[in-house]
């Protein structure tokens, strides 16, 4: 019977200890390696690991060769562009400020920005842009706004090139605003940072997209909820705490009046907004590749009865816990799939209703949890 072989560090110099299973124990250096294989074993260290042998090797300079791998292995994982002062922390690779993310692409033809010339022509897996605003700080969060607004139109070959060649770029913005602050500034700027990446040539690159506590639903939410059709391979948008609604002056269904999301999107995210109804064509205009659908802690009342399997046939969890769900038709979900949940905790749904939704659910397979 074969058996697993164990890979083990000892980041001192770099050697692996293989111990085979008669329990033999081969020692050797990875630098004897081809540097595709050495990459891939370096992906077993984390990022503190391989932050502390860059601080070892750094000034000697025999060890360029494994610096490069070193910064290969950093430059190509996950990387996170931030604001100056984030509010919350995420899992990365390597993390810059928007400021030093300009600052690593500049011209690299000298010793001293041997580092930066390597980030530039390292292929990264992920961008992430995330911005989130400290309390009362508006300042530094406009700022770091702008920055990205001009980072996304910079005509910079540099800049377009190490956009143009990431796999993912995901953007997470979070305004933290509650209502009584009410600034404009901040919403107008997030508006046409939604208008200049729809109209990027990376706009497609962008799979993880959320815009969260920003209150843009008070402005122009007729035309800048044309603008997520444009990010093509959009997979989870999350639009959690903006004010949005369905009604706007003399339009009575914006989100109901034509598709707004593409159909690579799969999970949908409305949490804590301003709906109080949820019309037929608002369902059958969500893209049939939805799966997961949220909207607790809305003013929904009512929703409009449309057949939900056949609008949209891969919904696999239909969120609307805490709302003031008085009207809905049992009858709707005659057609959804085994494996379906529907989540209605502390709502004002009828008993009859309930007691129809279990008879349906138990019939079709799937479940509703109140």
């Amino acid at each position: 019977m074969e058996a697993s072989i164990k890979i083990y560090f000892t980041s001192i110099n770099l050697t692996i200890i293989i111990i085979s299973p008669n329990r033999k124990r081969v020692m050797s250096s990875i630098f004897k390696l081809p540097n595709e294989i050495i990459l891939e074993i370096l992906r077993y260290l984390d990022t503190k690991e391989i932050d502390d042998l860059i601080t070892q090797f750094y000034k000697l300079q025999s060890a360029k060769p494994i610096l490069k791998l070193l910064y290969q292995r950093l430059f190509s994982g996950k990387l996170h562009i931030i604001n100056e002062e984030p509010r919350l922390q995420f899992h990365h690779d390597y993390e810059l400020t928007i400021d030093n993310f300009k600052d690593k692409l500049i011209e690299c033809n000298n010793e001293i920005s041997f580092e930066n010339c390597i980030f530039k022509k390292v292929r990264p897996n992920i961008i992430e842009f995330k911005f989130t605003r400290q309390q009362s700080d508006y300042r530094r969060f406009i700022h770091d706004l702008n920055q990205f607004h001009e980072l996304i139109e910079s005509t910079d070959s540099n800049i377009r090139q190490y956009f143009n060649k990431s796999l993912q770029i995901n953007i997470f913005i979070d305004s933290n605003l509650v209502f009584m602050e009410n600034p404009d500034t901040f919403k107008s700027i997030i508006i046409k940072l939604l208008l200049e990446l729809s109209k990027n040539e990376f706009a497609s690159k962008i799979q993880n997209f959320t815009i969260k506590s920003s209150e843009i639903g008070s402005l122009y939410v007729a035309h800048w909820s044309q603008l997520f059709k444009y990010f093509t391979n959009l997979t989870i948008l999350n639009l959690e705490d903006n004010f949005l609604k369905s009604n706007y002056e003399q339009y009575l269904d914006v989100w109901g009046m034509s598709q707004k999301f593409p159909n690579t999107l799969t999970q949908l995210n409305l949490d804590r907004n301003m709906f109080t109804y949820i019309s037929k064509d608002f369902l059958i205009n969500l893209p049939s590749s939805l799966a997961i659908l949220s909207m607790n802690q809305n003013e929904i009342e009512i929703i409009e009865p449309c057949e939900l399997g056949d609008a949209l046939p891969n919904l696999r969890n239909w969120l609307l816990n805490y709302t003031k769900l008085c009207v809905i038709s049992p009858s709707m979900f005659k057609k959804c799939n085994s494996g379906f949940i529907l989540e209605i905790k502390s709502t004002y749904l009828p008993d009859s209703d309930l007691q129809k939704l279990h008879l349906i659910a138990k019939d079709r397979g799937f479940k509703v949890l109140i």
